[in-house]
């Protein structure tokens, strides 16, 4: 074989015209008689420095060549206009030093033979042939391994060989890659899977590169080895089988807590549903006479300034009466002496008046449980937060006595939220239910709002035993929960994220164990809305 390198130095500023008409050549070459191949380098010092090298089986077929018709027409689609420093202008011809051998080894017969070698990959329906960088990304593949993949091949550019193999196979391809060992005459075997789960088995050879990697392969049919190859197909189903099993274990937990999410929220609704329906009872039951204590309390209070104006008027009357009957005089001196009349005149107005303060305590009650539950209100409207706070901290009443825990609320002002009034209650509910329980006797739960760039903001912090940090991750799981069996659902917090996500919000908590925990919820404002009626900047203490 000989090898001839012509050098020439672009003068005129053309190198990328020139670098560009090389990719785009004719080929005219190809077909000559004795070629074996072409290749163009430039310098890596000067960029207008080119090496054309052609290589030839002997000396009197490069020498036709560029003596031919043909060899000057190719020279047609070098850029016009292009000049060239004479000083480098040099063709060499060189010859292979084959020392004492007078015939080729097969090692040089093929690197002078890339042409055929790489029509033939090609073609070939026995060979699978990929490239790929070092961290697996595919540059080219023959079709035949396209056609095991049933796509094309290039669907396969780009894409990761680790993802054609079975999960050990690619993880020892990359082990063997990543140790840089060119092991040439190493053969292993590859557990290929494609697109529909049908595996197969290559019997693999690997040229591992600086800047990426070879892979050829070809089916195991030697004799002797069907056993082997039964196997390996067994084996191929197995991890296939594994992988699938892997899928649906990730569907079934996927399912069971989307059905753990859906029994919470059943649980929920029945649970505000019986709620709304004790609401609405109780405040049927209570209004009712409360309403007819209201209207016969004004009458009673007519009747009663009638009857004491007639007492005063006998009172007046008495000397008048006693010239006209001494008897009669003194008998109506004894019956007010006996009743106490001075008392009675000035306590009773007074105990109508706590009636009445109790009846509007009872009226206010029944008030503040249709605030809480608000079942008759699902829709979305405009609320006050700190009103719907207040409402939910009434209902919690004989908690916050029961614990024997103080709560101080600060309110900030801010527009109303656009919200349901009647599940974001509960929500709260359950938040500030869980710090009550929380907290130890003496201690004090912190309940504040404030207003962050269009975010309602509501901060309740107590201070009590805390929660683990291996349990704090699982805190909004349904059915998660740290207290003794019978005193918790799991169910608290788990529908107070579900609430507050539904508006449009999150809910975040941390916590220290023997510190306390504060949960923060944050819910976004509903634009150009009109501040609600109801407590604004103020700041009380419940006990």
């Amino acid at each position: 074989m000989v090898v001839a390198m012509s050098t020439f130095r672009v003068a005129n500023n053309m190198e990328t015209e020139v670098a560009a008409a090389f990719q785009k050549r004719p080929h005219m070459v190809d077909c000559a008689p004795g070629f074996l191949g072409m290749e163009t380098f430039i310098s890596t010092k000067d960029e207008a420095l080119f090496h054309l090298v052609t290589r030839w089986t002997d000396s009197d077929s490069f020498h036709a060549w560029h003596r031919s018709a043909a060899h000057h027409e190719s020279h047609e689609f070098i850029p016009k206009g292009l000049k060239l420093d004479s000083s480098y202008t040099q063709l060499i011809e060189m010859k292979r030093l084959a020392g004492e051998r007078s015939e080729a080894s097969l090692d040089e017969t093929v690197a002078d033979q890339g042409a055929l070698l790489s029509s033939f990959l090609r073609e070939s329906e026995n060979v699978y042939l990929l490239t790929a960088t070092s961290d697996g990304q595919i540059t080219g593949c023959n079709p035949r391994l396209a056609r095991s993949m049933k796509c094309k091949t290039s669907d396969l550019s780009g894409t990761r060989v680790w993802s054609l193999l079975t999960a050990t196979d690619a993880r020892r391809l990359q082990e063997r890659i990543a140790s840089g060992e060119r092991k040439l005459d190493e053969k292993f075997l590859l557990n290929f899977v494609d697109p529909s789960q049908s595996p197969f088995t290559l019997l693999c050879k690997l040229d591992v590169q600086p800047a990426g990697f070879i892979l050829l392969g070809e089916e195991p049919t030697r004799k002797g080895d069907a056993l082997r190859d039964e196997l390996l197909q067994l084996n191929n189903e197995l991890a296939v089988l594994t992988r699938e099993n892997v899928r649906k274990k990730r569907e079934l937990e996927a399912a069971l807590a989307q059905l753990k999410q859906t029994q919470a929220m059943l649980v929920h609704r029945e649970k505000m549903a019986s709620l709304g329906q004790m609401t609405a009872g109780v405040a049927h039951e209570i209004n009712n006479p409360v309403s007819f204590v209201l209207s016969n309390h004004d009458t009673l209070q007519r009747d009663f300034e009638g009857l004491l104006s007639l007492i005063n008027l006998v009172g007046d009357s008495l000397d008048g009466i006693g010239r006209v009957s001494p008897v009669l005089r003194e008998r109506i001196l004894e019956k007010a002496a006996a009743i106490d009349l001075s008392y009675l005149v000035e306590a009773v107005p007074r105990k109508i008046a706590d009636n009445l303060e109790g009846l509007d305590r009872i009226k206010k009650t029944v008030l503040e449980l249709r605030n809480f539950s608000r079942l008759d209100e699902d829709v979305v409207k405009p609320a006050d937060v700190s009103e719907g706070i207040t409402s939910t901290l009434r209902f919690l009443g004989p908690m916050i006595s029961e614990h024997r825990v103080s709560v101080k609320t600060t309110f900030a002002e801010m527009p109303a939220l656009l919200c349901s009034p009647g599940t974001l209650n509960q929500a709260f509910s359950n938040i500030i239910a869980n710090a009550l329980q929380a907290s130890r006797p003496g201690q004090e739960v912190e309940i504040s709002t404030t207003c962050e760039g269009g975010i309602c903001v509501v901060t309740v912090e107590d201070h009590g035993a805390g929660i683990g940090a291996e349990n704090l991750a699982n805190v909004f799981d349904p059915f998660f929960t740290t207290k003794p069996v019978g005193e918790g659902t799991g169910l608290g917090l788990h529908i107070a994220r579900q609430i507050v996500t539904e508006h449009g919000g999150k809910i975040q908590i941390s916590s220290r164990e023997g510190e306390g925990t504060r949960v923060r919820v944050e819910l976004p404002l509903q634009r150009d809305n009109k501040p609600a009626s109801g407590r604004r900047s103020d700041q009380q203490s419940i006990r």
